[in-house]
């Protein structure tokens, strides 16, 4: 579990309520153990294997795709931030977001609070291409979820979105310590 989800569970329980989440029963564990993999593992890989298939219909590099994800979901991103994202170097970035510029995926702006950094922007319509090339995966989750009731939906999106929050909050705090300025709240 992550400190910020702990904290954020700590604060919404009282202590009493708090002995479930210390240690769980061993069938529970056994769950909590495949959710784990199944999260940190197997979506990364097969997200990969998405991605190259997506960047293969969409004529464009792995590493770009990765890069329109990350800015996407981020909504902006410094150029620096991209590149350490991605693991590669601040020409290898620039050469990114230029090709990526250039056919009309991203748009550079300055950031607002320090002008001297290039933040990337995505472009919406021109990213429409992405979310067309993910509509499987809509029509896959839309079907899986014809199995469980909404209630049981519900309980797996808040679970689901929570663990983005705090994956989205880890990735802020690396790559503020990396830079030493807070970029991220563009």
């Amino acid at each position: 579990m992550f400190e910020a989800d702990r904290i954020v569970i700590e604060e919404r329980h009282s202590v009493a309520d708090l002995s479930k989440f210390e240690e769980p029963p061993a069938a529970q564990s056994g769950a909590v153990a495949d959710i784990a993999a199944i999260l940190s593992q197997q979506l990364a890989v097969y997200a990969t294997a998405s991605q190259a298939a997506v960047a293969e219909r969409l004529g464009l590099s792995v590493t770009e795709i990765k890069a329109l994800e990350l800015v996407q979901e981020l909504e902006s991103l410094p150029t620096g931030q991209l590149g350490q994202l991605l693991g590669i170097s601040w020409g290898g970035a620039t050469a990114l977001i230029n090709r990526l510029e250039a056919a009309g995926f991203v748009q550079r702006g300055r950031h607002p609070l320090d002008r001297r950094v290039i933040v990337i922007h995505p472009v919406a319509e021109r990213c429409q291409a992405l979310v067309q090339a993910r509509q499987a995966v809509l029509e896959e989750v839309h079907f899986l979820s014809r199995q469980f009731d909404p209630q049981q939906m519900r309980t797996v999106q808040a679970f689901l979105l929570q663990y983005v929050r705090s994956l989205r909050h880890d990735t802020q705090v690396w790559l503020q310590a990396r830079s030493g300025r807070d970029l991220m709240d563009v």
